[in-house]
């Protein structure tokens, strides 16, 4: 059996090298799990695989990827699982970069990256393995060598046209963050405006409970004239404990929600941890029963809000973010004492232009 520390330093020195690639692939698919992306990933972190996220597949792929190659010199079966799953991987990215290309009309550039390292990984484990099978065919072995090369040759393409078709079957951006759901996105107000108007709080941090009221204000005097998004950002880590009830809410109760968030918000200043029974006894007074969203909702839901707030280039809470998508311009309002509905309204038509 053909090891890497049997072929001589030269191998072996080119055995080291295809690590990188797997460690670049899984540091960008960390990156992109965290939001951690320019404007171009937005969309991309949409799509769901059989409806979950990307991104915690890709990093537990090629964790799986990478401790195949570790044990690949101990473990036979790990050698060859890593062209396997490479040939799946490349596949799979094929798909991805097809609709960055043509569906979604920009690059993520950490998918993109990903996609490289895939392809590198590819290639380093060719330059590898060529020059032992070369060696073999010298020696005498070329029936016996190309025989087996035939099988894995075959083996190797049916797991890139698997990776093809599974992600060609399984991705797809749903409606909201769950399929079926009666809503199209997060978004309030006119959501086919150019104009934008994002919201982005953390539920426990003192400056924004003091400019929630203004907040509410002047997002009801603005849903008529713009796309409204409401952002948690969760500075303070007890805000995570509400960001799934505050979800549902936005997907399912969209016509109420600006009196459920003054509901939430109340609920925030009497616990830190609150059940979904303290939930519903706190919403039931407006009508409105409590839904959970399945985990890959929440999840995909807060990777947006990460993505945003990346994007947005949020300088902490509260802020206000008005947008024009057309004309590129924006405008942020920060702080307690420079949000109010009167100020939010002023830089609506600012940023208009009307």
């Amino acid at each position: 059996m053909e090891t890497t520390a049997s072929a001589g330093p030269g191998k072996s020195a080119r055995g080291y090298w295809i690590g990188v690639p797997f460690a670049a692939a899984w540091i960008l698919s960390v990156m992109s799990w965290l939001g951690i992306c320019s404007d171009g990933c937005e969309e991309t972190h949409l799509y769901r695989l059989f409806g979950f996220p990307l991104s915690p597949f890709g990093v537990g792929f090629f964790t799986l990827c990478g401790l195949a190659f570790l044990t690949r010199n101990r473990f036979r079966f790990s050698g060859f699982l890593i062209p396997v799953l490479l040939s799946g991987a490349l596949g799979s990215e094929f798909v991805l970069v097809w609709i960055q290309k043509y569906v979604i009309g920009k690059w993520c550039p950490l998918c993109v990256g990903i996609a490289l390292a895939v392809v590198a990984a590819c290639v380093l484990i060719a330059l590898e393995r060529l020059p032992g099978i070369a060696s073999r065919i010298r020696g005498g072995e070329r029936n016996l060598v190309m025989k087996r090369l035939a099988g894995k040759m075959v083996l190797i393409l049916i797991a890139f046209l698997a990776g093809i078709g599974i992600s060609s079957k399984g991705l797809s951006k749903p409606d909201a963050f769950a399929a079926g759901l009666p809503v199209k996105s997060l978004a309030f107000g006119d959501t086919e405006s150019s104009l934008e108007v994002y919201f982005v709080t953390d539920w426990f941090c003192p400056a924004c409970r003091v400019a929630e009221p203004e907040i509410l204000k002047g997002a009801g005097k603005v849903m008529g004239r713009a796309k409204v998004i409401f952002v948690d950002y969760p500075i303070h880590p007890e805000t995570l404990n509400y960001i799934p009830f505050n979800l549902s809410f936005i997907v399912r109760e969209k016509e109420k929600y600006l009196r459920i968030r003054e509901a939430l918000a109340t609920l925030a200043r009497k616990t830190k941890e609150p059940t979904p029974e303290d939930v519903q006894a706190a919403v039931s007074p407006l009508g409105v029963k409590y839904v959970p969203l399945n985990y890959a909702d929440v999840l995909a839901g807060m990777q947006y809000f990460s993505t945003l707030v990346t994007k947005l280039k949020v300088p902490g809470t509260p802020s206000v973010v008005v947008q024009d998508s057309r004309s590129g311009k924006t405008k942020t309002l920060f702080g307690r004492t420079g949000i109010t509905s009167d100020a939010i309204l002023k830089t609506v038509a600012e940023v208009s232009g009307k």
